[in-house]
C-alpha cells in the first residue's frame, strides 16, 4: 500500500458486527459513573489507512490529523463542535475546550487503553475571514467527532462518543453500533486508486486582482497572475526599501475547475506519497474541506515542555546541489535569521530554559528548507493556546515587523487566506497540544479547488524566483488533486 500497513491490514474482526458493537456500548455505559454526561468508548480494531473514514460522505463534519506515518487520527460526525470568531478566538476555544473535557468520561471496552481523546481543528490566519469562500468555517473550528479511528504503530482503536442519555436507550445504542460498523467497513475497503487527470487552472487570486480565463486560455491566466504577482512583490519591496518592513509573506491562490467536494479521501491518500515527511490534516464542514500536508511545526507542548521551529529559506531540488545552494545562500540565511529572531523573542519571555539548534537542512520531496529548532521549559504552566496565540503568525508566514506586515498584506493581498497559514492541530484534556502551520494546503469545494502557496519576500527577493518557489510548494497538492476526478469514493 505504500503507507506502512501492508503487514497488518486484515478484515474487521467478525465479532465487531453491529449488534456486537451495541452490546459493547451497553457494557461501557454500565461501567460509567452515574454523573457521566458525555461518554467516549474505545474498541480495539485492525490497522487501516485512516483517511478512508472520510469517504463516509453523509457526515457534514470530519477531521484528519496525521503527524507521522505511524500516527493517524480520523473522525466523522460531531459529538461536539467548538467555534469562535474574531481576535479572541484562541481564548474562546480554550474556555470551551475546558468545559467540554470536564464533561467527558473515557471508557475502554475490550481493548488496550488508547491515547487520551483530543479535539482536532484549526484557526483562521486572521480573525477577520469574511469571504464567501470561508463563510462556513468561522474563525476557529474544533471537532470532537462522533466516530474516531486512531492508529499508533501496531495498535488501533475505534472510539465512539455519545451522551449518557443517548446510550441509555437500546435503540440509540443499536443506531450507534450500526454507524460504527459502517465506519469499519469504510476503513476496510481498499478505496479508490489514483488516476492521472490534469487539473484545469481557471483563475488565480494575487494581490487586488483575480485573473480569470476559460479553460482554453490557461496561458492568459498565468500571464495575468504573474503580472499581478510582480506588482505585489514590487509593493512589498518598496515598503522594505522605505524601512517600514523587513519581510512580508506573499500568497497565491490557484483555482482549479471541477466538483472537488467529497474527494478528500483520495487526495489525502495521494498525499501519503507526495508529501511523506509532512503532517497531513483535514477539516470538513458541509461540502467544503480544508486539507494539506504541512512540513512546519508551529508548537508542541506537553506540560511545561515546548517545541517549535523556524522554517524559512527554500530551494527546489532533491540533490546535493540543492543542499549546497541553500546552505550557501545569503538571502535565505538572512530570511531564516528574521524568523529565528521573531520566535526567540516570544519564547525567551516565557521560558526559564530555552535551547536553539540550527539552522540545518530540512529535506522534503523536491524541496529543501532551512530549519532552526527550539525546545524549552515554560516558566509557568499554561494552556497550549496561550503560547500559540503569541507565536502566530510567525515571521515565516506573516512578516516582520509583525503588525506592519499584516496590515500591509490585509490592505493589498485581498485574497482571503482563511485557514491557509493558520494553526491546525490537536488539543488534549490537560491543555497540551500540537499544531502545525497550515501551509501546502487547499480548500476543496463543490465547484472548484483552491490551492494556496506563499513565499517570504525580503530585500533581495526576485519575483521570478519567488514565483517558481510557490510552484514547487504547490506541486505536491496539485499532484494529489490530479486523480480526484476519475477515481473517488462513491
Amino acid at each position: 500500500m505504500g503507507d506502512g500497513l501492508a503487514g497488518y491490514e486484515c478484515s474487521a474482526p467478525t465479532r465487531w458486527t453491529a449488534p456486537a458493537i451495541a452490546a459493547a456500548l451497553d457494557r461501557g455505559r454500565s461501567a460509567a459513573p452515574p454523573s457521566a454526561r458525555l461518554l467516549c468508548l474505545s474498541l480495539g480494531v485492525p490497522l487501516y489507512a485512516a483517511e478512508r473514514l472520510l469517504s463516509l460522505q453523509h457526515y457534514p463534519n470530519a477531521v484528519l490529523w496525521s503527524p507521522a506515518p505511524e500516527h493517524e487520527y480520523a473522525g466523522v460526525g460531531a459529538a461536539r463542535v467548538l467555534v469562535a470568531t474574531g481576535v479572541a478566538r484562541f481564548a474562546v476555544i480554550e474556555e470551551e475546550a475546558a468545559k467540554l473535557f470536564a464533561q467527558l468520561i473515557e471508557i475502554d471496552v475490550d481493548c488496550v487503553p488508547p491515547p487520551e481523546i483530543r479535539i482536532v481543528g484549526g484557526f483562521a490566519f486572521a480573525g477577520t475571514s469574511t469571504s464567501r469562500l470561508w463563510r462556513s468555517f468561522d474563525d476557529a473550528r474544533f471537532l470532537l467527532p462522533r466516530i474516531v479511528y486512531e492508529r499508533r504503530g501496531s495498535l488501533a482503536w475505534l472510539r465512539l462518543t455519545a451522551t449518557a442519555a443517548e446510550l441509555a436507550r437500546p435503540a440509540q445504542r443499536q443506531r450507534l453500533g450500526a454507524e460504527a460498523h459502517r465506519a469499519l467497513q469504510a476503513l476496510r475497503d481498499a478505496g479508490p486508486g489514483r488516476a492521472v487527470a490534469e487539473p484545469v487552472v481557471v483563475a488565480e487570486a494575487v494581490a487586488t486582482a483575480v485573473a480569470a480565463a476559460a479553460t482554453t486560455a490557461g496561458q492568459s491566466t498565468r500571464r495575468a497572475a504573474k503580472a499581478s504577482w510582480r506588482r505585489l512583490l514590487a509593493g512589498i519591496g518598496a515598503e522594505i526599501a522605505a524601512g517600514r518592513l523587513e519581510k512580508a509573506v506573499a500568497a497565491r491562490r490557484i483555482v482549479l475547475a471541477g466538483p472537488y467536494a467529497h474527494t478528500e479521501a483520495v487526495v489525502l491518500a495521494a498525499l501519503r506519497g507526495e508529501a511523506p515527511r509532512c503532517t497531513r490534516f483535514a477539516l470538513r464542514h458541509g461540502a467544503s474541506c480544508f486539507l494539506g500536508a504541512s512540513p512546519e511545526l508551529l508548537l508542541r507542548q506537553t506540560g511545561r515542555a515546548v517545541w517549535t521551529e523556524a522554517t524559512a529559506g527554500t530551494v527546489a531540488g532533491d540533490d546535493l546541489d540543492a543542499d549546497h545552494a541553500l546552505m550557501s545562500s545569503a538571502k535565505d540565511r538572512g530570511e531564516q535569521a528574521l524568523v529565528v529572531r521573531d520566535i526567540q523573542a516570544v519564547l525567551a519571555a516565557r521560558c526559564r530554559i530555552l535551547r536553539v539548534a540550527g539552522p540545518a537542512l530540512q529535506r522534503l520531496q523536491g524541496l529543501r528548507h532551512l530549519r532552526t529548532r527550539f525546545s524549552g521549559v515554560l516558566a509557568e504552566p499554561a494552556h497550549v493556546l496561550r503560547l500559540l496565540a503569541r507565536l502566530h503568525p510567525t515571521a515565516a508566514i506573516g512578516g516582520t515587523p509583525r503588525a506592519a506586515a499584516l496590515a500591509w498584506l490585509d490592505a493589498h493581498e485581498r485574497s482571503d487566506r482563511g485557514y491557509y497559514g493558520g494553526p491546525f492541530g490537536v488539543i488534549g484534556p490537560r491543555g497540551d497540544g500540537e499544531f502545525v502551520v497550515a501551509i501546502r494546503s487547499g480548500l476543496l469545494a463543490t465547484a472548484a479547488a483552491h490551492v494556496f502557496a506563499g513565499a517570504g519576500i525580503v530585500a533581495s527577493s526576485d519575483s521570478e524566483t519567488e514565483w517558481r518557489e510557490t510552484e514547487a510548494k504547490s506541486a505536491a497538492l496539485l499532484a494529489a488533486l490530479s486523480g480526484a476526478f476519475e477515481r473517488r469514493p462513491t
